[in-house]
């Protein structure tokens, strides 16, 4: 084999995995037929071996025993040499060879055969195999053995993550069902507790008033908690469709929703940014509402537009440094109150943008990363 074919080898393999948008069943089957063509045999497998039998789930076959969906007696295969040994084999001339009296060669009818392990999390998932029923001309090359390897080493790895996204979107319907049955197991007991802590207060006297006041305000950030986490599991990190969004728009209704009694909102340089609206909203709701909780009275927050992005900056007291130290990328820490900031990371995250924090005379939040759509012309010095 010459250099070129080498070549030709391996850019079947980078081809294979060009198109992100192909479903991995496509993918496979365009792995098998490669390697049989490549490979200039009459057949190309794969085979699914964790079960202790035979069993094809793709196969360039359409008629005869080993058609996609069969199962077949293991011991009888030339593929079990592959799955006790867990290496490549390759056979080209079976009458010529060590395997010239293996009992694949009857049974099977067989005569030149390839074959490597399919890996999936370190376990042997089954094997892609490539024979034809006579003997090859030429001894299988030391490229071939290696493209195979290559080529089976890629199938794993599309199973395996065909597995971990299967496993994971499992997990998160299992997290949205528990969410959802939280919320509204512990909504309940709540409506009720504040109806009778709003009965009780209407005719206590003024000291028992406030503390009913202060029993009311806990309530109140139960029932924010509750909604936060129903939220995180139904949104998770995803993030809609991106469209043009006006900075100074969406930043004015997530203040108008908040309300913050304590602070004051400037908006500087506007522009317009590809988000989900929605989220973006989120990301501001939970950032003023930090403000309201945390900072005091006479606050002001400026959400100011930059070049990459955006920041939201308030001069209040500033965050503890065991919260900046557990925001994007670090650990979330016992220190957090609540979960507004997390939503904020999931949803800058799902966007792929970056954050960050500064704290110097107040709170400075940074994202960039951001695709600006427009920007107001630079401001003239005064």
């Amino acid at each position: 084999m010459g250099d070129s074919d080498a070549t030709n080898y391996f850019q079947d393999l980078y081809e294979l995995g060009a198109d992100p948008t192909l479903p991995i069943e496509e993918k496979i089957r365009r792995a098998i037929t490669v390697g049989r063509d490549r490979l200039g045999v009459d057949y190309g497998v794969l085979s699914y071996t964790g079960g202790g039998e035979y069993e094809i789930i793709d196969s360039t076959a359409v008629e005869g025993a080993y058609v996609a969906g069969s199962t077949h007696d293991l011991d009888v295969t030339w593929c079990r040499h592959v799955v006790d040994d867990e290496e490549l084999i390759a056979v080209s001339d079976a009458g010529n060879s060590p395997f010239s009296d293996d009992r694949a060669r009857e049974t099977t009818g067989l005569q030149c055969y390839i074959g490597a392990p399919v890996l999936v999390d370190g376990e042997v998932y089954g094997t892609l195999c490539y024979s034809g029923t006579e003997p090859r001309e030429e001894p299988f090359g030391p490229d071939e053995e290696r493209f195979v390897r290559l080529l089976t080493r890629w199938v794993g790895y599309e199973l395996e993550r065909q597995k971990h996204y299967a496993a994971l979107e499992a997990q998160n319907e299992r997290l949205l069902e528990f969410a959802g049955v939280l919320a509204h197991d512990l909504r309940n007991p709540l409506t009720a507790a504040k109806g009778y802590t709003e009965l009780v207060a209407e005719s206590a006297s003024p000291p028992q008033r406030e503390h009913l006041e202060t029993v009311e305000d806990a309530l109140d950030r139960m029932e924010r908690l509750i909604t936060e986490t129903l939220s995180l599991a139904r949104e998770g990190a995803d993030v809609g469709e991106r469209e043009p969004v006006d900075l100074r728009v969406v930043a004015r209704r997530a203040w108008d929703t908040v309300s913050p009694p304590n602070a004051t909102l400037t908006v500087e340089r506007d522009r317009t940014l590809m988000a989900d609206e929605s989220r973006l909203e989120q990301v501001f709701e939970n950032l003023f509402r930090n403000v309201a909780e945390h900072c005091g009275d006479g606050v002001t927050v400026t959400v100011r537009g930059t070049d990459e992005g955006f920041v939201v900056a308030d001069d209040g007291p500033g965050l503890p440094p065991a919260i900046v130290d557990s925001l994007f990328d670090g650990d979330f820490g016992t220190d957090r109150k609540g979960l507004g900031l997390l939503v904020v990371e999931r949803v800058v995250s799902g966007h792929g943008w970056a954050g960050r924090v500064e704290v110097d005379d107040g709170t400075t939040f940074v994202f960039s990363g951001i695709d600006v759509v427009t920007q107001p012309p630079p401001e003239l010095p005064e």
